[in-house]
């Protein structure tokens, strides 16, 4: 192993990143990388463009199967090494592989699967296969690839796409192991472009054929394979050129275009200049298999921070000083600091009714508390004014009060006042209206329908396995409708004191035996789709006319779309 670091714009010039892609919807590329996330990159870009910003973990690269010593390692002479480790210089060798045709890109590739799997040499691709990729291409379309991928657009697919649910380590884990039938199936794919690409010859001088482009082949044949940290590398080099379009990077190059240099040298003269040093930890092994296996064991030993976890440990471990100074970064890094510290609020405040309810992802807490990702959305539907949606219904009546009567709210009326530019931007920070506003409104409904005491009691405030209110659906309608009905009354909230009794109004005459029943529900999911939509529609329809309570059979049921 070779511990060193160097910009991120050296290593995309030697570094591939062998991709897993699906081609025309039935063929696999042998990578084992999934594929770009355009939004954790545009996240990385934002947080190597703050100077303050480090990421201590390495790449996890290593040497790529080759029949030329590319990478070499001499070490430091007349230095006393340690049995457990030396310096020394390492050498990589990287040739201009852009410079070379998408045929020539291919007959390496095509070689270089040969040499992992020696059967395949003096092997011919299928006349099946052949007359397939005839059928699906034609002289025109080829003519025209230069300036147009249209004719492709719909069988092939576009290599550069990311597709955004791709996201889960332990899918892309299980994807690579791959038998041998695969290679062959891969290395049958390619053996067939080059064939037709031979048969072809000046007649194409394009950058992809039927899917297979040219930066998705190179990235096959680099000296080096980033096995972990495709991601942050990406954004690093990203980073480096967003930042030479900035001030005083653009007019540095600019003058050096006025001074004669190349446009294109400048800007990768530019773009080094500014690209961040990353560590890499380089494993010296060419084995493809050993490639994988770290691979496997870094995305499925790595056990990433539940969100519940990192609300308790982002709002317990800083001091509000200390968290000012961090929080921007976090947010611009994808980080949902705001988030996390409202959640975790509510779950420490002696005063919340959702104290100690809540999970926090200590191992140490018990496992019926309300998940930490209800409690966001609960807390989303008041401080965002999003997501009042009765289950089953698309109106967002939250949206709908936020639009029509949340500037006509005299608990907001002195907002330009305090600063803010706008209604909702008073209401909708960290300590806004809004936090006062949702305590006050559950604080409420829990004395008005539930039981604080009795653990037994179906409407008991916690355990949202048993109770039939403390649970994400029950809480989801209640906020949902208490929204509707000030939009039906057309109220606005004059102040937090004011929620008891605006609580007392919406449910009026509603007995507070509604979720103080058995319901029946054991063997069934309360959060399944259809029976979300049944509930909903069997609160909505007795609040507004409480006098018969709904038979308790009726919450076991579903509804049909």
């Amino acid at each position: 192993m070779i511990l060193f670091a160097a910009p991120a714009t050296e290593i995309d010039d030697w570094a591939g990143i062998p991709q897993k892609k699906e081609i025309g919807g039935t063929q696999e590329t042998t990578g084992f990388q999934r594929e770009e996330d355009k939004k954790r990159i545009k996240e990385l870009i934002n947080f190597y463009s703050n100077d303050s910003n480090i990421i201590q973990n390495p790449l996890l690269c290593a040497t790529r199967q080759t029949d030329q010593d590319v990478v070499q390692f001499e070490p430091d002479a007349n230095v006393e090494h340690s049995p457990f480790a030396q310096t020394g210089i390492l050498t990589i060798q990287s040739e201009p592989l852009e410079s070379l045709s998408l045929l020539d890109l291919l007959r390496r590739v095509k070689s270089d699967l040969e040499r992992r799997v020696s059967s395949l040499a003096g092997q011919q691709p299928s006349d099946k296969l052949l007359v397939d990729l005839k059928r699906r291409t034609s002289v025109e379309a080829i003519e025209t690839q230069n300036t147009t991928d249209s004719d492709f657009a719909d069988g092939e697919g576009d290599m550069s796409e990311s597709p955004e649910d791709v996201t889960d380590s332990e899918e892309s884990a299980g994807a690579v192991f791959s038998d041998e039938s695969h290679i062959f199936d891969f290395w049958e794919e390619v053996a067939g472009r080059v064939r037709l690409l031979e048969e072809l010859g000046s007649s194409f001088n394009g950058d992809e054929f039927l899917g297979y482009s040219k930066d998705a082949m190179i990235s096959f044949l680099r000296p080096i394979v980033v096995v972990d940290g495709q991601h942050r590398l990406r954004g690093a080099v990203e980073s480096a050129k967003f930042l030479s379009s900035k001030p005083p990077y653009s007019g540095e190059l600019e003058q050096m275009i006025i001074d004669g240099a190349d446009p294109d040298s400048a800007q990768r003269e530019i773009e080094a200049k500014i690209a961040r040093r990353l560590p890499i930890s380089l494993l010296i092994t060419d084995d493809p298999a050993e490639h994988v296996f770290q691979f496997v064991v870094v995305n499925q030993k790595a056990t990433p921070i539940g969100k519940a976890l990192l609300g308790t440990i982002v709002s317990t471990s800083l001091s509000n000083e200390e968290l000012t100074r961090v929080s921007d970064r976090l947010e611009r890094s994808g980080i949902q600091l705001e988030e996390s510290r409202a959640v975790a609020y509510f779950t420490r405040n002696p005063n919340s009714p959702f104290y100690h309810l809540v999970e926090r992802g200590l191992t140490s807490e018990n496992n019926d508390l309300l998940q930490w990702n209800v409690l966001l959305s609960l807390v989303r539907i008041f401080q965002d004014l999003k997501g009042g949606r009765l289950f089953g219904e698309k109106n967002d009546y939250a949206d709908k009060w936020k639009r029509t009567y949340l500037a006509s709210s005299d608990i907001i009326a002195d907002y330009e006042s305090k600063g803010f530019s706008t209604p909702f931007a008073c209401w909708n920070q960290f300590e806004g209206p809004w936090r006062d506003v949702f305590a006050a409104f559950w604080l409420a409904v829990r004395d008005k329908l539930a039981d604080l005491y009795d653990d037994s009691a179906p409407n008991y405030w916690g355990s949202p396995r048993t109770s039939n209110i403390f649970n994400k659906v029950s809480l989801t309608i209640l906020a949902a409708d208490f929204f509707q009905y000030l939009c039906e009354r057309r109220l606005g909230i004059s102040s937090v004191q004011t929620i008891p009794k605006l609580v007392d109004d919406w449910l009026y005459e509603v007995k507070p035996s509604y979720f103080n029943r058995g319901w029946n529900l054991e063997g069934v999911r309360k959060d399944a789709p259809g029976r979300r939509k049944q509930w909903a529609k069997l609160w909505a329809e007795y609040r507004k006319d409480p006098e018969r309570l709904p038979r308790v059979d009726q919450y076991r049921l579903e509804m049909k779309d």
